[in-house]
């Protein structure tokens, strides 16, 4: 069992580092895209109905994803230096092979969650919205040399979840229009040279606003 965990490790850590070398000068990747990402990880409870995942890969962008619940959980907070992440648009797993840790994020219309490896800590939670948030936090230049992108300051999970700029956070009521999206939708994305999101729902509706040069991207389930 622990030789299949360090070769699906590898795996990962593999496609993560070819993913990271991105170049920042391009367009953001789109947010909804399969994701692998390898590097310093945290996750924790954002407020008793919400997860965050924070990723510095060491490229580029910074990759931010969230679960909103409708029921509440125990605050908790956990970090690696070398975790390796797997998105796939309604679930996200992240796993620390070094601490013995694995996360499952899923909402309710994923299926069955994944399994937790045998000996490692964590849990498998369900929710109605889960979303991916990417910022660049390496300066893209114009012809002149001007920075034209304002870049992602934030350094750890509490500051980069809470410079949001939701305007209506996941489970609000709404405010602002939705530039993808919208009534009926149970998902959306948007991506520019500023910033790139997206979101899955499985109840109420998804609302996507993209970034601009002075507000991060966002996007969210509206109950």
């Amino acid at each position: 069992m622990r030789k299949s965990l360090m070769a699906l490790v590898l795996v990962f850590l593999s496609t993560a580092l070819y993913a990271a070398k991105q170049s920042p000068d391009g367009p953001l990747p789109a947010a909804d895209d399969y994701t692998v990402l390898a590097g310093k990880v945290t996750i924790g409870t954002i407020d008793a109905h919400s997860i965050g995942v924070l990723v510095d890969d060491g490229g580029g962008y910074r990759h931010i994803f969230r679960l909103w619940m409708e029921a509440s959980v125990k605050t908790f907070r956990a970090t690696s230096q070398s975790a390796s992440v797997e998105f796939r648009g309604d679930e996200l797993v992240v796993m620390a092979a070094d601490q013995e840790w694995f996360y499952s994020l899923v909402t309710s219309s994923a299926g069955r969650a994944p399994r937790q490896p045998i000996g490692f800590t964590g849990a498998n939670y369900v929710g109605y919205g889960l979303n991916h948030e990417i910022r660049p936090v390496v300066a893209k230049r114009a012809g002149s040399g001007r920075h034209v992108v304002a870049l992602d300051s934030c350094d750890d999970l509490d500051t980069c979840i809470f410079n949001a700029d939701f305007g209506s956070a996941g489970g609000g009521t709404g405010g602002g229009s939705c530039n993808s999206g919208g009534i009926g939708s149970t998902s959306c994305s948007t991506s520019n040279s500023y910033g790139s999101c997206s979101v899955s729902c499985s109840s109420g509706y998804a609302c996507c606003t993209s970034a601009t040069s002075i507000g991060n991207a966002s996007c969210r389930c509206i109950q």
